[in-house]
């Protein structure tokens, strides 16, 4: 049996257990089900939810939408995080000038420049996708400036005996020690840019899975809203596998720093 399979089991067993615990819990009235409805009927929830798609089909809308502005924001995030951390690892005026400005935003709390995306932005599908490009870009670059720098003094030399210009030390040796290290931050940035664009339509939308949360919250539908957090947990699963496989056939020589990286 193989580690994946090992490990599928291990979490179909214990999500199991919990389901059973959490539901004689609710049945025995240890727990309120206003505030922590049982398994079943959250199930029952999640079968409404998919026969939506077979009717007028409004949660799957919400959660495409929902889709589109973590795959924009991800992949305009992830772009100008490589881009703007290779030129900082190359050029030391670009790293004056832009690191200081880096730190300081992203110590800022994230959630407080939501709604000024609002305000800049309006309340369409823009400011959820700068929210999210704006949370999953910090990792992205500190991952990519990281392996770019890794380059030890052998290697180095080795290019330079090799009689290799700038460009080709760049292209052959550092960023090629760079992709493990960019992917361990693809992956985390996935996970970013879903919190990223829930955080933006909690500011301001109507429509969106973050709305659908919102919207369940404040009608005390607690079964809905734990169906549309297992909907939107398993979104952001399938897209961080996603990134996964990608970095499997991109990185393939480097298996020991992928499982490494992994949250």
């Amino acid at each position: 049996m193989s580690e994946r399979t090992k490990s599928a089991l291990t979490f179909v067993v214990s999500l199991t257990a919990i389901c059973l615990v959490w539901e004689y819990a609710s049945a025995q009235e240890y727990v309120n089900p206003l505030v922590l409805p049982p398994p079943s009927e959250i199930g029952v929830s999640l079968w409404f939810f998919a026969q939506n798609f077979l009717g007028p089909a409004e949660y799957w809308r919400d959660t495409w939408i929902t889709i589109q502005e973590i795959l924009l924001g991800y992949a305009i995030g992830v772009t100008s995080a490589v881009v703007l951390g290779g030129l900082v690892a190359e050029f030391k005026v670009v790293r004056r000038v832009v690191v200081p400005y880096t730190v300081a935003l992203n110590a800022t709390p994230k959630i407080a420049l939501a709604p000024l995306f609002i305000v800049f932005f309006g309340f369409g599908i823009t400011a959820k996708v700068v929210m999210a490009a704006f949370i999953c870009f910090f990792p992205v670059m500190v991952n990519t400036v990281a392996g770019l720098v890794s380059a030890d003094d052998d290697q180095m030399k080795l290019m330079t005996s090799l009689r290799a210009s700038r460009w080709q030390t760049f292209r052959r040796l550092k960023m090629m020690l760079a992709l493990p290290y960019t992917f361990a931050g693809m992956r985390t940035a996935m996970a970013f840019a879903v919190v990223g664009a829930i955080i933006g339509e909690f500011f301001g939308a109507t429509r969106g899975l973050g709305f659908r949360i919102e919207f369940a919250a404040a009608r005390l539908e607690t079964a809905n809203l734990f169906a549309f957090l297992v909907v939107l947990s398993l979104v952001a699963y399938l897209l961080y596998a996603l990134i996964e496989a990608i970095e499997r056939r991109v990185v393939f020589w480097s298996g020991g720093l992928q499982s490494q990286g992994k949250p």
